[in-house]
């Protein structure tokens, strides 16, 4: 099947991007609808990141770039500015790139973003996009609500607005009452980037993946300011390892009784929360697999000894922390919460296959093909990571650009 859109804008196309990358990203399948609850969870831990993000150092490319876009080295032409920032980041992958073939390593895995198509060629969601959320959020851009476009929009403008021939009569010998004056207008400045000051303007030069000491320090401070009551700021704080977890409930078991009473709650609500998916998936590929697959039959075992922990999560708490009413998805999952813990495998099948239809159509509703599919292949992920993963790299890159003296047992 062919997909195609018409757009009006780039914020439009933007938009559409950003669904069609959802489908790609690591553990977004989401063939049972949940992925409100698991975005708004991810959104409170750890708030700034994305699935797409891949290394911290693009917190500060790009506004390495867009700081010399809204400076006017670009020029003063909105769409030229904008095609130079995309042209200025591919530029910086390939100056990545060919540094890791330099130093003997194989780019791929070293969180180049483009590091399949570089150098010749591009990706279509660059790496603006996928970190403008994080810049704005940890406030390294100190405006808010504000598309890149509406930024570089704004940079021209008042770069117009300061020029004094814009603003002021330019007769220098007309009469005081005659003229503005002629400075008029060069107070009129804005702040757009938070970023540590370079000695080196000619930061390309020297461009590497890892994150500067200075960078790394800066970026530590802006995260732990600017969402400070979050469970990211409080690991920073804390300088916890997180390369000792594999999952989010094993950091959540090491945490609970450190974490802010709050935060506590809200972990083991996501944990609890997980739980349940997880059942859920593995059911799914259970029906899909017409009950051949070795995985999901034995997990499937394991749970059904253990059904009231694994269908125990408070639903209300989650739905009302979700803070927004869905109806559809509030009667599937107390549905299927009811079934668990009756244990009619039958009556949960049935719940599993219908909220696929609701949300896909028949047409598209894997449970209706099961025929079509290989039953030795998995669908859908196990646990919600709620963006850990990625969190993970960012908070390691961080250490790693201090020093590993930061970490603490």
């Amino acid at each position: 099947m062919q997909l195609g859109w018409v757009d009006f804008s780039k914020a439009d196309r933007e938009k559409v991007l950003d669904v069609m990358n959802l489908l790609q990203e690591r553990g977004a399948v989401d063939e049972l609808g949940i992925g409100l609850i698991r975005d708004a969870f991810a959104n409170y831990f750890f708030p700034g990141t994305s699935t797409v993000q891949t290394r911290a150092k693009y917190f500060f490319i790009v506004p390495y770039i867009l700081q010399e876009a809204v400076s006017g080295k670009y020029g003063n032409q909105v769409p030229a500015i904008l095609q130079k920032i995309d042209l200025e980041e591919k530029d910086c992958g390939v100056r990545l790139y060919q540094k890791c073939l330099n130093d003997g390593r194989e780019p791929l895995g070293t969180g180049i973003i483009g590091a399949r198509v570089l150098p010749k060629n591009w990706v279509a969601r660059k790496p603006s996009n996928i970190y403008w959320n994080g810049i704005r959020t940890y406030h390294i851009f100190e405006q808010e609500n504000m598309t890149i476009s509406d930024m570089v929009r704004l940079s021209v403008l008042v770069r117009a607005q300061s020029k004094p021939e814009k603003l002021g009569n330019r007769r220098d010998d007309a009469e005081e009452g005659d003229k503005d004056d002629k400075d008029a207008g060069r107070g009129e400045t804005v702040r757009f980037f938070d970023l540590p000051e370079m000695k080196d303007t000619d930061w390309r030069s020297h461009l590497d993946i890892g994150l500067t000491e200075k960078e790394a320090s800066f970026l530590r401070s802006k995260i732990e300011k600017s969402v400070s009551d979050k469970l990211l700021a409080y690991i920073l704080k804390h300088n916890i390892d997180l390369s000792k977890y594999e999952r989010f409930e094993m950091l959540y078991a090491d945490l609970k009784d450190e974490v802010p009473p709050e935060m506590a709650r809200i972990m083991k609500l996501a944990c609890d929360f997980n739980r349940l998916v997880y059942a859920a998936r593995v059911r799914y590929n259970l029906i899909l697999s017409r009950g051949q697959n070795k995985a999901a039959v034995s997990e499937w075992g394991e749970i059904s000894d253990n059904i009231v922990r694994y269908a125990g999560v408070n639903l209300e708490d989650v739905l009302s922390f979700l803070g927004r009413p869905d109806f559809k998805l509030r009667r599937f999952l107390l549905n299927l919460q009811a079934a668990f813990i009756s244990g009619d495998n039958d009556r949960i099948d049935e719940i599993l296959i219908s909220r696929e239809i609701e949300i896909k159509e028949r047409s598209r509703a894997k449970l209706c093909h099961a025929e079509d599919f290989n039953p030795d292949n998995w669908v859908g992920g196990r646990y919600l990571d709620y963006r850990f993963g990625d969190a993970k790299r960012i908070v390691t890159d961080i250490y790693e650009g201090e020093g590993a003296a930061h970490v603490s047992d």
